[in-house]
């Protein structure tokens, strides 16, 4: 910063400017005095300011056009971001939609696979019912006609002892006939023999 050199105060030109300024409610001739006092260092003053002025409006230019260019490179590079989000995110829906995809075929090819598998063991248990339930009416009926067998054969066998107890009896009336013989005899020998003595 240059320094100015003090002002030079003409005697004679502040006596003329006096005399020359117009009445006031101030002294007269304050405005002149201060003019021929401090003109020079109020140009000087103002020619700074002007300079001053002028340096902070170009400097605010500056710093507005470096702040747009700032603004402009961060919106460039956030925008930029936030599209490579958005893609990864696309990309990221993408891949998950084809394992959801592929996820859904493997569940509907493991459901037909067990329904499948199911229906294959519903024939083979239809197929041993009916099988169990053919033995089973074949096992019934050999029973059945065991049974019947053995039945006939006890009814024969019962009637066999039957007949043969029938038998029995009789030759047992005929025993008994034939004791009671026997005992009326042996009375009537006893008889005989007392009576002779």
């Amino acid at each position: 910063m240059s320094t100015s050199t003090p002002p030079t105060i003409d005697p004679q030109a502040i006596k003329a400017a006096l005399d020359n300024a117009p009445p006031s409610t101030d002294a007269p001739g304050v405005d002149k005095i201060r003019e021929l006092l401090f003109g020079n260092q109020m140009q000087d003053y103002d020619r700074r300011f002007s300079l001053l002025e002028e340096r902070f409006q170009q400097k605010l230019r500056d710093l507005e056009s470096a702040s747009v260019r700032s603004l402009g490179t961060v919106e460039s590079s956030i925008k930029k971001q936030m599209e490579s989000i958005a893609s990864q995110l696309r990309q990221e829906q993408d891949l998950r939609a084809e394992a959801d995809k592929e996820l859904g075929r493997g569940l509907r090819e493991h459901i037909q696979g067990l329904e499948k598998r199911v229906g294959q063991l519903s024939d083979q248990l239809a197929g041993l019912e009916r099988e169990f339930t053919e033995r089973l009416g074949h096992e019934t009926q050999s029973l059945r006609d065991e049974i019947r067998k053995r039945n006939e054969d006890t009814r024969a066998t019962i009637e066999r002892m039957f007949s043969e107890l029938s038998n029995v009896k009789t030759d047992r009336n005929l025993l008994a006939g034939l004791f009671v013989e026997i005992a009326r005899c042996l009375n009537q020998d006893l008889t005989h023999q007392g009576a002779n003595r």
